[in-house]
């Protein structure tokens, strides 16, 4: 028997009428459950527009960078702290939330139900429109932006050679891994072997505990500013550092500037002593020792480099040693010839009395 005319519901989505499936329950309002969602969005998109396409695809590089620090920390048999790998993890647990939000609110615009967005995350329909409206999803993101750290002031850089860009977010290319990378692993080392709690390095260097954090896993790109700062508030060398950032930087073809022979050696041990602290600093006479085709005479020079604040005889460094020296602590060959070539044009020669009295 068919239904009368006084059994019809109109549908308050498409004004088509309908019949009530079932004679007990609520009063239904609309046809179908696209008819619900399309109203649902309706009403939401009637208080607030947003749109989260931009934010999708920024959060998704965020995801991306810190699941590489999570396999990155967990490779390591000794990692830089013991919760890096637990902090990474958390970490990456919030940035994979805020991407589900911001999904969830870009498959609606492009047409997914409710009902198809409840089978892909396991929730009820009630809680993924509780969890996920747009309202709620934007104050989401609203709290992303406000975590962000400041962008402080860079001063030109006096001892780099690249241009002290501004702090910003680590978008790293394939390539820039391994130069970045490594500067990270020199500052988080350096920050170990200092002692200090994560604040008072953060109180020294004017920067920020999480900012601080930030530098040592490489998840910032630093001005040569902060770095200097920070390898200062450690108690360590900014020398140290200088052939780090500027590799990191991609600074790999500029010419080096003929500054004198204590500069051009400042660099060049500066330069190798960065890569020592990359590797964790190992024992400078067991990794001397351990070179091959090395003289005894230029095992005692690496060591001194390694060892000693400034080690004058550096110059007499044959280029054989240095390239076995630097592949030993997985550094760049070309990087450091050419701090090596400057070295021995910058280093004085000996006079004819020199040379004829001893």
């Amino acid at each position: 028997m068919s239904k009368s005319r006084s059994d019809q519901i109109e549908c308050k989505n498409c004004a088509h009428p309908f019949a009530r499936r079932s004679p007990t329950g609520r009063r239904p309002e609309y046809c179908s459950a696209q008819c619900r969602s399309a109203a649902f969005r309706l009403r939401n998109a009637e208080t607030e527009e947003a749109d989260f396409s931009q934010d999708a695809e920024r959060i998704g590089r965020a995801v991306a960078t810190r699941a590489r620090m999570v396999a990155q920390s967990s490779s390591r048999s000794l990692p830089f702290w013991p919760l890096e790998p637990l902090r990474h993890s958390v970490a990456l647990k919030r940035e994979l939330d805020d991407f589900i939000a911001v999904s969830v609110r870009e498959a609606l615009d492009r047409g997914a139900q409710w009902e198809d967005i409840a089978e892909v995350t396991s929730l009820t329909v009630s809680q993924l429109q509780s969890r996920y409206s747009t309202d709620q999803v934007s104050r989401t993101v609203n709290a992303r932006r406000g975590r962000r750290p400041r962008r402080p002031v860079a001063p030109a850089a006096e001892v780099a050679l690249g241009s002290a860009a501004d702090d910003e977010p680590n978008g790293r290319n394939p390539q820039e891994w391994g130069p970045r990378d490594a500067l990270a692993r020199a500052l988080s080392h350096l920050h170990r072997f200092s002692g200090l709690p994560v604040r008072t390095v953060a109180v020294r260097a004017g920067l920020s505990p999480s900012y601080v954090y930030r530098l040592t896993t490489g998840e910032r790109r630093p001005s040569w500013t902060s770095v200097r700062n920070f390898v200062l508030a450690c108690d360590g060398d900014p020398n140290d550092l200088v052939d780090l950032w500027n590799a990191a930087e991609g600074q790999e073809q500029q010419p080096l500037p003929d500054s004198g022979f204590e500069v051009a050696l400042a660099r060049f041990q500066g330069a190798l002593r960065g890569l020592h602290l990359a590797e964790a600093r190992p024992d400078p006479d067991v990794l001397a020792d351990a070179l091959p085709n090395v003289h005894w005479h230029e095992t005692a020079v690496i060591k001194a480099i390694l060892g000693a604040p400034a080690a004058h005889h550096a110059g007499e460094l044959s280029w054989a040693a240095t390239q076995a020296l630097t592949v030993a602590l997985r550094g760049d060959s070309d990087r450091i010839h050419r701090h090596w070539t400057a070295l021995q044009e910058a280093a004085p020669r000996p006079s004819l009395l020199t040379q004829a009295f001893g």
